[in-house]
C-alpha cells in the first residue's frame, strides 16, 4: 500500500462517518418536526457542524432527505436479512408466520418516523419512502428466498417482482391502518397472493 493510499483511506471513513451523522441528525430532526419545517441549518446543528461543511455531502434537503429514506430502509433490510440467514429452507409455513411477525415488528419500529413523514406537507416524502422500501423489499426477496422456492416446487406467480411490490404496499397498509387484523388472516392473504396456500398447515 503506497503512502497516498494509506492517507486516503481514513479520510474516505472520515467521510463516510461524517455523512451519516449528517444523515441520523436529519431522521432525529425529521421524528421532532417533520421534514416540511426542517432546515438546512437545522440539519447541520444539530449533526454539530457548519452549513458549508453540509454542503460538502449534500447538494439540498431532498438529497438528504433521500439519503434518510435509503438508512431506513438499509434497517428493514438488515433484519430481513437476519431472518433470511437463519429460516428453514423449505418449511413454507414457517416463514410466512415469520415473516408477518417481522413485518409487524418493522412497522412499529419505523411507525414515528413514517407517521412524521405522513403529516402535511411530509405526504410526497412518505409515498416515496414506501415506494422505496417495497421495491427493495420486492428485490430482496426476488434474490433470496424466490430463488429457493423456484429450485424446490417452481414459481407459480409470472411478474414476480410486481407482485411482491404490490403485497408488501398492501401489507404495509393493512396493517398500519388496521392493526387488529390477526397474523392468521394476515398470513393467508400473503399465501393467497403468492399462490402458495396450498402449502399452509
Amino acid at each position: 500500500m503506497t503512502q497516498q493510499s494509506r492517507n486516503a483511506q481514513p479520510a474516505a471513513t472520515r467521510g463516510d462517518a461524517r455523512r451519516m451523522q449528517i444523515v441520523r441528525a436529519a431522521r432525529e430532526a425529521c421524528l421532532d418536526t417533520g421534514f416540511a419545517k426542517l432546515t438546512i441549518s437545522d440539519i447541520a446543528e444539530r449533526a454539530d457542524m457548519t452549513r458549508s461543511l453540509f454542503y460538502h455531502y449534500f447538494a439540498d434537503k431532498n438529497e438528504v432527505a433521500d439519503a434518510v429514506i435509503d438508512d431506513a430502509i438499509a434497517t428493514m433490510l438488515a433484519k430481513l436479512d437476519q431472518w433470511n440467514a437463519s429460516r428453514e429452507i423449505g418449511n413454507i409455513d414457517k416463514a410466512l408466520d415469520d415473516i408477518v411477525r417481522l413485518t409487524r415488528a418493522i412497522i412499529a419500529d419505523e411507525g414515528p418516523f413514517s407517521a412524521k413523514l405522513m403529516q402535511a406537507g411530509n405526504a410526497e416524502l412518505y409515498i416515496r419512502f414506501i415506494d422505496h422500501a417495497a421495491d427493495r423489499i420486492a428485490d430482496y426477496f426476488c434474490d433470496t428466498t424466490v430463488l429457493d422456492f423456484e429450485k424446490l416446487h417452481g414459481l407459480p406467480i409470472r411478474n414476480v417482482h410486481e407482485t411482491f411490490y404490490t403485497l408488501i404496499v398492501g401489507l404495509i397498509s393493512l396493517i398500519r391502518l388496521h392493526p387488529e387484523t390477526p397474523d392468521v388472516v394476515i398470513k393467508q392473504v400473503a399465501a393467497q397472493t403468492l399462490h402458495i396456500d396450498g402449502y399452509l398447515g
